[in-house]
């Protein structure tokens, strides 16, 4: 209760009715003008604050601009035309544009300091950095959810070719890899239990597949971590085409999965290690590795560029998969931006899926493609030799 109104009830008894209307109506008029001078001060001050921080922002040099923002300063212009016409919902301050938003936003995407820090950098309040951030993920995977598609027509012809060339496994289209991220125990889901993994933390298990540059072709992040990979496929668009209709999705081509996926003639599997793997099927597993290194690369470089992914701090699977989302859409974007990362990341181990209790070594048409790429494959390398020894 505010100070002026406890002493209006406290002299309430030694006045009459009339009287002690006319000093609260005193009162309020005070209050108003005292919260209305306030706030223009409070406003004055954060928009000095303000103009410093625009001030030093033009003075950044592009790779500096880029090093903050993981962005050049032509790529986030042209991010902020493509959202002005959007559709914003967010409270905003007075003098908040679109490019205070989305600048707020990456930035805060592209550190994993505290939300009140950003705040403080940005001059706002720290519940409308969140607010923002949670709009500006949405508005990207609404309105440029394009970015992400599968590879049709040309695009497929392409990525096969370029798998080919690079790796030398013939008719891959996708590669699929997985990673984690944690989250706060969430609160939009029938059983958040679900989502805590063996040492007690709760996270969710991003899929992606990606095409021979790294491109992401579909993501989701939506499933707990403590899902095995073969359940998690099977969670996805992708895991459902494949069973209702594998050729519309493939055309005769195939995914490459690590050993905790099944192996079948869609989704090609390295041969299993049991110390006895010959030299056909030793070569066909390090191209099986170069593939997957692929989209072990960009999943790394995603949490690198956006290292609040590590710590969103969100209870909501909704929007921890919007920030996964849209940091993806951003990533293949402005793929040529992004530096590869070299570093190993910690990931979650899972067992092979041929050695789990329901697992099984293949499908007959999986067993029969692998083995006759491995034995391509050592055709290949054999006369390789032969025309070097030559």
């Amino acid at each position: 209760m505010a100070l002026e109104t406890c002493i209006a009830f406290l002299l309430a008894d030694s006045y009459d009715a009339e009287d002690f209307l006319y000093f609260k109506k005193n009162t309020t008029r005070r209050k108003a003008r005292m919260k209305l001078k306030t706030k223009q001060s409070d406003n004055l001050k954060r928009e000095e604050e303000r103009e410093v921080f625009n001030t030093v922002l033009q003075s950044l040099t592009i790779s500096e601009f880029k090093s903050h923002f993981q962005l050049t300063p032509t790529q986030t212009e042209e991010l902020v035309r493509l959202l002005a016409p959007c559709k914003r919902t967010a409270i905003r301050e007075d003098g908040w544009t679109v490019w205070h938003a989305v600048l707020a936003s990456l930035w805060a995407l592209s550190t994993q300091e505290s939300y009140h820090s950003v705040a403080t950098r940005f001059h706002i309040t720290e519940s409308l950095v969140c607010d923002q951030l949670d709009e500006f993920c949405v508005l990207i995977t609404s309105n440029l959810a394009n970015e992400i598609h599968w590879p049709q027509g040309e695009d497929a012809e392409t990525s096969v070719l370029g798998f080919f060339s690079t790796v030398g496994l013939p008719d891959t289209l996708c590669v699929v890899g997985t990673c984690f991220i944690p989250i706060g125990k969430p609160t939009d889901v029938p059983d958040p239990e679900a989502y805590r993994d063996a040492q007690g933390l709760y996270s969710i298990k991003p899929m992606a597949f990606c095409d021979h540059k790294g491109r992401f072709a579909h993501v989701t992040a939506e499933h707990p971590s403590n899902w095995h990979n073969s359940r998690a496929l099977l969670a996805t668009e992708i895991g459902k085409a494949l069973l209702e209709d594998p050729v519309a999705l493939l055309h005769g081509k195939h995914i490459i999965g690590d050993s905790t996926f099944p192996l079948s003639e869609h989704v090609l599997t390295p041969f299993p290690d049991y110390g006895t793997v010959g030299q056909k099927k030793v070569c066909y597993n390090q191209k099986v590795q170069s593939c997957l290194a692929v989209v072990q690369g960009s999943i790394r470089t995603l949490r690198s560029h956006f290292p609040r992914l590590r710590c969103l701090q969100t209870h909501s699977i909704c929007q921890t998969s919007a920030a996964v989302k849209a940091c993806c859409i951003l990533y293949n974007m402005f793929l040529d931006t992004y530096v590869p990362v070299d570093c190993m990341e910690d990931d979650i181990t899972q067992e092979p899926f041929h050695e789990l209790p329901y697992g099984h070594s293949g499908s007959l048409g999986g067993i029969s493609k692998r083995q006759d790429i491995a034995a391509l494959l050592g055709r290949a390398t054999k006369k390789r030799k032969l025309m070097y020894n030559n």
